[in-house]
C-alpha cells in the first residue's frame, strides 16, 4: 500500500475530499460509504445492479442503466489492461501536484463491457514513455494522511 502525507495547511475542496463519505458516523446521503470502507480494507469494488445485472462505476446511489437502487458491491479483478492513458504534468488535482508528473490511465478489468468495468486511475511509478495500449496493470490501495489526523483511501494502478 502506497501512502502520501498532506500538509495540515492544504485546504481541500469538497468535490475532491470525500472525507464525510468515508466516515461511518458521517452522512451517507450518497449511499457510497461501502466503496470507501472496502478501500480501507484493501478491496477495490464496483456496483452491480440486482435488477439489470450491469456493473457500474463510479459509485452512485442508483444504477446508471435502469435507475434501480438495489445493487451489490463486487470486487474488481486484480489485473486489468490499459485502454488509454495520458500524462498529468501539473495542476489538478491540486492534492497531487507535488507528485507530478504522473500518468492517468483508463484500464479495463474483467470481461468488459459484458461483465467487467473500465476505470481511470493514477500511476506514480512509471513514465508515460514506458507505457502502451494493452499493457497489463494491477490496482493497489493509496492511503492519504492529513490534513491533521484524517486518513482517506483511494486506489492507483501499477504496471505489471
Amino acid at each position: 500500500m502506497k501512502e502520501i502525507r498532506l500538509p495540515d495547511t492544504v485546504p481541500l475542496l469538497p468535490i475532491i475530499d470525500p472525507w464525510s463519505q468515508q466516515d461511518p458516523e458521517g452522512p451517507d446521503s450518497t449511499r457510497v460509504y461501502e466503496f470507501y470502507k472496502n478501500l480501507s480494507e484493501g478491496r477495490l469494488t464496483v456496483q452491480r445492479c440486482k435488477k439489470c445485472r450491469k456493473i457500474f462505476y463510479p459509485p452512485q446511489p442508483a444504477c446508471k442503466h435502469c435507475y434501480s437502487t438495489e445493487y451489490e458491491w463486487i470486487d474488481v479483478p486484480k489485473v486489468g489492461e490499459i485502454f488509454s492513458f495520458t500524462a498529468m504534468l501539473l495542476g489538478f488535482p491540486m492534492v497531487f501536484e507535488t507528485f507530478a508528473p504522473f500518468v492517468i490511465a483508463i484500464a479495463r478489468f474483467g470481461n468488459y463491457p459484458e461483465n467487467g468495468v473500465q476505470i481511470a486511475g493514477m500511476m506514480f511509478d512509471v513514465k508515460y514513455e514506458e507505457l502502451k495500449i494493452g499493457d497489463k496493470v494491477t490496482w493497489d490501495i493509496l492511503r492519504i494522511r492529513g490534513p491533521g489526523e484524517k486518513v482517506r483511501y483511494w486506489y492507483y494502478f501499477k504496471k505489471l
